[in-house]
Order: C-alpha cells, then sequence, then structure tokens
C-alpha cells in the first residue's frame, strides 16, 4: 500500500497554515510570523513524508490494514 498520499496531505497542510500567516501579516505581524514558521516546518516535515512516513503520523486503520494482524486478519487458516 502507498502512503505517499498522506505524505502531500501533510505538506498541503503545511502550505495552508503558511497562506494562513500570509493573510494575518498586515493585522498582527508577530503572530502571523510564528504561523507561517509553523508552517513551513509542517510542510517539511510532509515532503519527507511522502518519502517515508513514520508511524504515528499514520491513521490507525491504515496501520492496521498494512499489519498482518489488523481486525480480521491472521485467524484464518491459511
Amino acid at each position: 500500500m502507498l502512503h505517499w498520499p498522506f505524505g502531500v496531505a501533510w505538506a498541503g497542510t503545511g502550505v495552508a497554515t503558511v497562506g494562513a500567516g500570509s493573510l494575518l501579516w498586515a493585522r498582527a505581524e508577530p503572530v502571523a510570523d510564528v504561523l507561517q514558521q509553523v508552517g513551513l516546518c509542517i510542510c517539511v516535515v510532509g515532503i519527507v513524508a511522502a518519502f517515508w512516513l513514520p508511524a504515528v503520523l499514520l491513521p490507525a486503520w491504515y496501520r492496521a490494514a498494512k499489519s498482518d494482524t489488523g481486525p480480521g486478519r491472521g485467524t484464518g487458516g491459511r
């Protein structure tokens, strides 16, 4: 199973956060600066996650589907 879509989703979240910081720049410069820095960090995490995503950032249903011991697996006699 591919997990790069989750990495792209994290990168998109980072880009959206940077955009939100840009919208706030005229009204609250210190808050916007912090928001953009956090967004850039999330974006970098997302880019790294597109190639390698740690289990912590994967949804539980995806981890269960990827493992052999997920719900409904490993109980058959095959």
